[in-house]
């Protein structure tokens, strides 16, 4: 059986050392540079400051550093307070090669709040408990914990905070509830760009820098949505659907939800067989930030 390091090492992080450390107060580490990349923990608010290069970053609520190899940096742990910080080190070909799933991450640096990554902060607690008890194929434990910490600060980093509802502007809200309320209907963009007093132009740039999808392809995956819960429910043909959710040509539908969805509205119902998804009850939670009652399939291979 092969090891961590035999199992395609390029495709996880390398770990090379973990540490929960109490710092004493006043301490001033660096200038320094680093060989590798550094993930620190600081769970409390202490005034600590971490300057990289010409920016000077305070410490005054629970947050992460990251640090990337060869960077210019100093910590000048709090004055009046011991600082406890929990750290990683690791190498990881997907960080050195700027992997695209990283982007945020490398582009945005250096600190991030905890409040923003309540996942990330259970996840580094997990890589402490698991370095330290060192139970059965632990290191490739804490690479996958790790890999899976820097999946969750590239996506939310320039994004909204973990588990919040999107507060989008009041013009793009109208729009996307005019869709909703429009959705049999062959509605044009124009159309609905109107209804936010924007031109054309402006209005798709303000709609995807609020939503990260064009207005076209909202509309889209508001009809898919719609269509899937038809779909589960068991009750209609795919030519029913596809006109009940804005389609005039059922062959359209088809071939728009295979080239989006990957795999076609027929295998989607057939995915739905489980008596569970035809006893759904529609209920408004205002507190969950994703739509209920939607069978999101990843993998469109198994059946």
């Amino acid at each position: 059986m092969k090891n961590m390091s035999e199992q395609e090492p390029s495709h996880w992080p390398s770990i090379n050392n973990v540490g929960d450390f109490v710092i004493q107060a006043g301490f001033v580490l660096g200038p320094r540079q680093i060989d590798d990349f550094e993930l620190v923990y600081f769970p409390d608010g202490t005034q600590t400051e971490y300057e990289i290069g010409e920016r000077l970053f305070v410490l005054n609520e629970p947050c992460f550093i990251f640090t990337r190899p060869g960077d210019w940096h100093t910590y000048r742990f709090a004055p009046e307070k011991n600082v406890r910080h929990l750290f990683v080190h690791f190498d990881y070909a997907s960080l050195r090669e700027a992997d695209e799933r990283f982007e945020a991450l490398l582009q945005e640096g250096h600190m991030f709040l905890a409040r923003r990554h309540m996942l990330v902060t259970s996840l580094m607690e997990k890589m402490l408990w698991i370095a330290n008890h060192q139970p059965a194929h632990w290191p490739r434990r804490l690479a996958v914990l790790v890999s899976a910490s820097l999946e969750e600060l590239s996506s939310f980093s320039a994004q909204v905070a973990e588990g919040e509802t999107i507060s989008l502007p009041v013009p793009i809200q109208h729009a996307i509830t005019y869709m909703e309320e429009h959705l049999t209907d062959p509605v044009k963009i124009e159309e609905i760009a109107s209804i936010s007093g924007w031109s054309h132009e402006y209005f798709t740039r303000m709609f995807v820098a609020a939503t990260g999808m064009s207005p076209k392809r909202m509309l889209l995956e508001l009809r898919f949505r719609r269509a899937e819960l038809l779909m589960m429910g068991g009750f209609s043909t795919v030519k029913q659907i596809a006109y009940s959710v804005g389609f005039r040509d059922e062959h359209h539908f088809s071939k728009m939800y295979k080239k989006v969805r990957g795999i076609t509205a027929s295998d989607y119902i057939k995915r739905c067989q489980d008596p569970l998804f035809r006893h759904t009850v529609s209920v408004l939670d205002p507190y969950t930030p994703y739509p209920l009652n939607r069978n999101i399939l990843v993998n469109s291979l198994v059946k």
